[in-house]
C-alpha cells in the first residue's frame, strides 16, 4: 500500500498550542503591501467592486469557509459537517470568486451565506464587520498565497486572526503555481511566512507537503500529516435519490435500469470525440443505451456550443438538463447533457459504467461502486492528481487509449464480465486502506473548536484588514 498513513494509528486530540502575536515586522510588511494595493486601485484594480453576500442582511458571529470548487465542497463535506456541528452558534460563510457556484453551495449548506469576492482587502474588512469570524477553514488550497488558480487573500486570514478566530488548513496540498500577477508576486514575497504562521493547525495530505511548508516558514509543531480526506468523502452509505436536485428524472433512470454511460467533466475536444465514438459503437450492441455527458464548465457558452455541435454531428438525440423538467426522459432521447452545476455526483448513481475526464475527480463514481474508465495525460499540478497517482500506482484505474478500448471496456461492464467485477473488488480493497483522514483532521482540530473562552484564549493580532488578488 502507499506510504500515505495507511499503517499509522490515529492519535489522540492534541491540546491547542499557544498563539503568537503578530510582530512589528508583520505590521510593516502589511503596511507596505496595502500601500501597493492602493496604488493598484488607483490604476484600476480589477478585484474591486465585486463584493456581494447572498443574504445582505446577515449579521453575527460566523464560521468562514474557503472551498474552491463544487468538487472540493463534496470532498470535504464530512469535515465540513463536523465543523458546523461543533459550532452551531456560528453562521457558515462560504467565500468564493465564482458566482455560479452559489446555488450548489446553498443546496449543500442551506443556512450558509455565500460571499462573492476576488480578494480585495476592503472586502475582507466588510465581511469581518458584518459577519465576524470565530473559525476560518481553508479547504485543500491554498497552502501558500496565489499557489493555485483559485486563491485566498492573506487579508481574510489576517482579519480572522484579528477577531481571535481559530484558523485551520484542511487537506492541504500544493499546486506549485507561480503567482499570476505582479501584486500577487509581491504578496507572496512579503507575506508568505506570515500567511503560514497565521494558521493554527495545518492538516496536509503527505509528508512532502509538510516538509515544503516547514521549509517555507510553517511551524512544524502545527503541521499534521492526515492523508487525503477525499477517500473518506467518497463513501455515501446513506445516499438516497430524494436528496438529489433532480429526484424525478434521476429516480426514473434508476428504476428503468437502462444501460447508461456517465461521462463526467469530459472537457477537451479529442476526449469528447473518443467518448462519443465509443458510445456510438456501444449502441450497435445496446441500442437503448443512454449517454449522460457533463461538461466541466457549462457556464462557458462557447465550449458548451462546441460540445453540442459534436453531439449533433454524432447523430444523437439529445436534451439539455437545464431545458427539461424534473421528470422521466423520453425513451427516444439517448444523450442527456448535464449543463447544470452540482448535479454530476448524484447522476453517477445512474451509471452502468462511468468515464471521468482527464484531471478530474475519479472518486465520485468509485464511491458508488461504478466501473470506471479514464484516459492518460493528467496534469501534476491539478488537485485531482494526488488521488489519480495513488490509484494509478496501485493498478486500479482502467486507462483506455482510444474509442475502441473505451467501447470494449464499457461493453464488458454492461455485460457483467468477470474481469470488470474483479477490477471493482480490487479497487474497493485499495480504497479501504486509504480512509481515515477525516478522523485525523478532527483530532488535529478539536482543541480549536470550543466556543470563545472555553478551549483557548486567543491573542489578537494588531493591525487593519485587507489584501489583493489578481490584477
Amino acid at each position: 500500500m502507499p506510504e500515505l498513513l495507511t499503517n499509522r494509528a490515529p492519535t489522540l486530540a492534541r491540546p491547542a498550542p499557544s498563539r503568537r502575536r503578530a510582530g512589528i515586522g508583520e505590521a510593516l510588511r502589511w503596511s507596505a503591501f496595502r500601500a501597493l494595493e492602493r496604488l493598484s486601485d488607483w490604476r484600476g484594480n480589477n478585484t474591486q467592486g465585486v463584493f456581494a453576500l447572498s443574504d445582505p442582511q446577515a449579521r453575527g458571529p460566523a464560521m468562514w469557509l474557503y472551498i474552491t470548487t463544487i468538487g472540493e465542497l463534496n470532498a470535504v463535506a464530512p469535515m465540513l459537517e463536523w465543523l458546523v456541528t461543533q459550532r452551531p452558534d456560528l453562521r457558515p460563510v462560504l467565500i468564493t470568486e465564482h458566482a455560479h457556484y452559489q446555488d450548489a453551495y446553498l443546496a449543500r449548506l442551506p443556512h450558509a451565506v455565500v460571499c462573492l469576492t476576488r480578494g480585495h482587502s476592503l472586502d475582507a474588512q466588510k465581511l469581518a464587520e458584518q459577519l465576524p469570524p470565530q473559525v476560518l477553514a481553508l479547504a485543500e488550497i491554498p497552502c501558500l498565497p496565489s499557489d493555485a488558480p483559485c486563491r485566498f487573500s492573506y487579508a481574510f486570514l489576517r482579519q480572522a486572526r484579528r477577531h481571535g478566530a481559530a484558523t485551520l488548513l484542511l487537506n492541504g496540498w500544493l499546486y506549485h503555481y507561480e503567482p499570476p500577477a505582479r501584486l500577487d508576486q509581491i504578496e507572496r514575497q512579503l507575506l508568505e511566512r506570515d500567511f503560514l504562521r497565521s494558521l493554527d493547525v495545518l492538516c496536509v495530505q503527505d509528508d512532502a507537503t509538510a516538509k515544503t511548508l516547514a521549509d517555507r516558514g510553517a511551524d512544524p509543531q502545527r503541521l499534521v500529516v492526515t492523508g487525503n480526506m477525499k477517500f473518506d468523502a467518497m463513501q455515501r452509505p446513506h445516499w438516497q435519490v430524494s436528496q438529489a436536485r433532480s429526484p424525478g428524472l434521476l429516480g426514473a433512470l434508476l428504476a428503468a435500469r437502462r444501460p447508461t454511460v456517465v461521462g463526467g467533466c469530459v472537457t477537451e475536444l479529442p476526449e469528447q470525440q473518443a467518448v462519443l465514438g465509443a458510445f456510438q459503437r456501444l449502441r450497435r450492441d445496446h441500442p437503448e443505451a443512454l449517454l449522460i455527458l457533463a461538461p466541466r464548465h457549462p457556464e462557458n457558452k462557447e465550449r458548451l456550443q462546441a460540445l453540442l455541435a459534436q453531439i449533433e454531428a454524432a447523430g444523437l438525440r439529445w436534451v439539455r438538463r437545464s431545458a427539461v423538467p424534473d421528470a422521466p426522459l423520453p425513451e427516444a432521447v439517448n444523450c442527456l447533457v448535464l449543463d447544470t452545476v452540482g448535479e454530476l455526483r448524484d447522476f453517477y448513481a445512474a451509471a452502468s459504467v462511468a468515464h471521468v475526464g482527464v484531471d478530474h475527480n475519479v472518486l465520485e463514481p468509485l464511491g458508488l461502486g461504478k466501473p470506471l474508465t479514464i484516459q492518460e495525460g493528467w496534469n501534476t499540478t491539478y488537485p485531482s492528481y494526488p488521488v489519480y497517482r495513488l490509484l494509478r500506482d496501485q493498478g486500479v484505474l482502467h486507462s483506455c487509449a482510444d474509442e475502441a478500448a473505451l467501447h470494449a471496456y464499457w461493453r464488458s461492464a454492461l455485460e457483467g464480465a468477470a474481469s470488470v467485477q474483479e477490477d471493482l473488488r480490487r479497487t474497493e480493497e485499495v480504497l479501504s486502506h486509504l480512509r481515515g483522514s477525516v478522523l485525523r483532521h478532527q483530532q488535529a482540530c478539536l482543541a480549536w473548536m470550543g466556543a470563545e473562552g472555553t478551549t483557548r484564549r486567543p491573542e489578537h493580532a494588531a493591525g487593519a484588514a485587507g489584501t489583493a488578488k489578481t490584477r
